[in-house]
């Protein structure tokens, strides 16, 4: 019986979210892409993810420090933590890439703007859709995330999903 608690809590967090994606997003198509180099590749977007997980490093570190402050005598435990650093992580990507600068802070250090198939803002729920898509570019020996290096659109899977582009802020 935990063995198929164990697995649809796995579907749950690895495979619902590119099946939403791809259930939402499949029949949209691309706007006519630009003739000019345009898309950001897998090292100047290595770098922003980079930045970005430093920043996520000191957030969480912060919150950490604030909730064990206010719940010192807690018996909630490290699944606590686990929920508060998804929490945080999801507030600084899919807030940030869905606001007006659609780019977290270290997307703007790299002048990489995320935008979508028609090359406009991406919406919350699109940019919560991808945030979870990223496990599963990730736990596939982190070939979805290899692939921006060799597809034409420099996307990764999470990318491909759902219909999201990375391009030059300049």
């Amino acid at each position: 019986m935990i063995g198929f608690w164990v697995i649809l809590i796995l579907f749950i967090y690895f495979g619902l979210a590119p099946l939403i994606s791809h259930l939402n997003y499949k029949k949209l198509k691309y706007a006519k892409l630009p003739s000019r180099k345009y898309f950001m590749g897998f090292w100047l977007r290595f770098g922003a993810g980079l930045a970005d997980f430093v920043i996520l490093i000191i957030l969480g570190f912060i919150a950490g420090f604030i909730f064990q402050l206010l719940f010192f005598d807690t018996q909630f435990g490290s699944s606590f933590d686990t929920i508060i650093g998804i929490i945080i992580s999801w507030a600084y990507i899919c807030l940030l890439q869905s606001s007006k600068h659609q780019a977290t802070i270290g997307q703007k250090l790299c002048n990489i703007k995320i935008v979508d198939q028609n090359f406009k803002r991406i919406s919350l729920g699109r940019a919560t859709l991808r945030y979870f898509c990223l496990s599963l570019s990730g736990i596939i020996l982190l070939i979805g995330y290899f692939m921006i290096g060799f597809t034409k659109k420099k996307q990764g899977l999470h990318d491909k999903f759902c219909k999201t582009l990375h391009i030059n802020n300049k």
